[in-house]
């Protein structure tokens, strides 16, 4: 159950990133408007609260609402990273490190332990993901901007791992849909937080005052993947034992990303950037049989 889950949540997720890395490359130059958006949207999480929400009292609360506000800040060092490199690089630079400290974190505030066939799937879909990111830049300048974009990356990894263990633990806790709304709430006050910096409150405003109609329905139709996504996401932390074996399955995300990314890449070679040579269409094929073995091992186990 929890396998097919995540299939669905990763093929939503590659679309919602590629809509994303477009927005931001030309129409939302600043990531931190379109951080303010999503983190807003959050509210809609609310509409849960007749199917079981209670309260989970004031400290389960407190950590729930942080938890939120790390996700808006993971979303925004994630935003930059995308506004500065390929899409279907930077996310699965953070997809291969990501499970890594989740895993790490899991294991000392969760007790979490991987061994046997899942130890193995692990360290396949790991493997996969680190060879799908991997790839050097061929000038001093792009070199610089992806240089830039890896910390980004970095920062949003560890505030990600961060976010979905504390989900983990407030889920154990009080359950799915009490946690998911808490959390949802805490991300929605977290975007109030952009609002300090002068710059983002103009854009933001800017960006009311004229909306783009040619967008709108793109921007619509990608918060739609995401937050579908990111409600199937949490609903299988909520069900399955291991959260790093959850997080190390994103790989699957990068095979759809990177096949969304050759259909459309053609079409907006200057938006996606993404550049394809036989040695790189070989390392990621490779990379694929990894990330596909990976999960076998899983859905056999």
């Amino acid at each position: 159950m929890w396998l097919i889950i995540i299939i669905i949540t990763y093929l939503l997720n590659a679309v919602a990133t590629v809509i994303d890395k477009f927005l931001l490359s030309w129409r939302v130059p600043n990531p931190a408007v379109y951080t303010f958006f999503i983190s807003v949207l959050s509210l809609l999480g609310l509409v849960l609260i007749p199917f079981g929400f209670v309260w989970a009292g004031n400290q389960l609360a407190l950590i729930a609402l942080i938890t939120g506000v790390i996700f808006v800040f993971a979303y925004l060092f994630m935003f930059k990273a995308l506004s500065g490199n390929e899409a279907s690089r930077v996310t699965p630079f953070m997809g291969g490190l990501q499970p890594i400290a989740v895993f790490i974190l899991a294991w000392i505030f969760l007790a979490e332990k991987l061994s046997g066939w899942n130890l193995l799937a692990f360290i396949l879909l790991i493997s996969g993901t680190i060879i799908l990111a991997w790839q050097q830049e061929a000038t001093i300048k792009k070199q610089v901007i992806s240089r830039r974009s890896y910390w980004y990356a970095l920062i949003a990894t560890l505030l990600f791992a961060l976010a979905y263990t504390l989900n983990k633990f407030i889920f154990n806790s009080t359950g799915f849909i009490t946690g998911f709304i808490l959390v949802r709430i805490g991300t929605a006050l977290g975007a109030l937080l952009l609002l300090i910096k002068t710059q983002n409150l103009k854009d933001i405003i800017k960006e009311i005052k004229k909306p783009s109609q040619k967008t709108g329905g793109l921007f619509l139709l990608g918060q739609t993947c995401g937050a579908l996504s990111f409600i199937l996401f949490s609903y299988a932390i909520a069900i399955y034992s291991s959260v790093a074996i959850i997080n190390a399955s994103r790989g699957l995300e990068y095979v759809f990303l990177l096949i969304i990314v050759l259909i459309l890449a053609r079409k907006y070679p200057k938006i996606l950037k993404e550049k394809m040579t036989p040695l790189i269409i070989t390392q990621k094929i490779i990379a694929i049989l990894f990330i596909i073995l990976g999960l076998a091992v899983l859905a056999w186990a």
